[in-house]
């Protein structure tokens, strides 16, 4: 294991790093290289860095130590993307700026969250519940900074959760669901977004309860241990107008 990686994850003895079996190894691998990419070390100090690190092995090592290893990381995987939603949905930019998450204009997502953010962080029981410890009187800056922090903290464990789950091989070769469930999450939270700041639906206006309801819906059917979610989903609303999570 190279330093760089034991420093990242905590330093461990050969014999512990030998007693872990190949998925953990692959995955936290993999989770030191998104570390790496993402400009998470931009927001959290060496003392927090290490705190959430370590907190992510345990992570990690439960999942892949778990009697169902699959169902294991599902749980923790929708848990963190649907924490990941709060923060996305608000960091996408309107047009024509670009789009680096490359949903915004998929059904549901329309990228004129951002100006609100102020209010949602003020307001939004679950992005007040996160902000606790953010220096009050909250201001602009300090929520921007609060929302662009989490939202890298999300990624980067949800982005590791996902490595396991692809080394225990709960994946489809055609058609993965990783990439519908976060466009579902992310335009289901845009939807109670907007309801919650009186704004019209980015859904279609005739369909839009029904189809967050069915975006949400995705959360329950990967949950229950489907063994393609997403066709599973597709054969529940084959004969609906709702558009498939893309």
């Amino acid at each position: 294991m190279p330093e760089w990686l034991r420093k990242l994850f905590g330093v461990r003895t050969a014999v512990q790093t030998g007693r872990e079996d190949p998925v953990l190894r692959a995955a936290v691998a993999k989770s030191s290289l998104i570390y790496q990419r993402i400009p998470l070390c931009e927001f959290v100090d060496e003392e927090t860095r290490r705190k959430l690190s370590r907190q992510l092995y345990l992570l990690l090592s439960g999942i892949s130590r778990a009697s169902d290893p699959v169902i294991a990381g599902r749980e923790k995987l929708t848990a963190t993307m649907l924490e990941f939603a709060l923060y996305q949905v608000l960091l996408i930019p309107p047009p024509p700026d670009s789009d680096p998450s490359e949903l915004r204009g998929r059904p549901g997502i329309s990228g004129q969250l951002r100006e609100y953010f102020l209010t949602l962080v003020s307001q939004n029981d679950d992005l007040c519940r996160n902000s606790r410890g953010v220096e009050e009187p909250l201001t602009t800056d300090g929520a921007w900074d609060f929302v662009q922090r989490s939202y890298w903290t999300c990624y980067w464990f949800l982005e590791s959760i996902n490595a396991v789950r692809l080394e225990l091989g709960d994946c489809q070769k055609a058609g993965d669901w990783f990439g519908p469930f976060m466009h579902a999450a992310c335009a289901h939270r845009e939807h109670l977004y907007r309801r919650e700041l009186a704004l019209p639906p980015s859904f279609d206006a005739d369909g839009a309860e029904a189809t967050a309801t069915a975006y949400s819906i995705l959360t329950d059917i990967i949950l229950s241990g489907a063994e393609d979610p997403l066709g599973e989903w597709r054969e529940y609303y084959k004969d609906s107008n709702i558009p498939c999570p893309d």
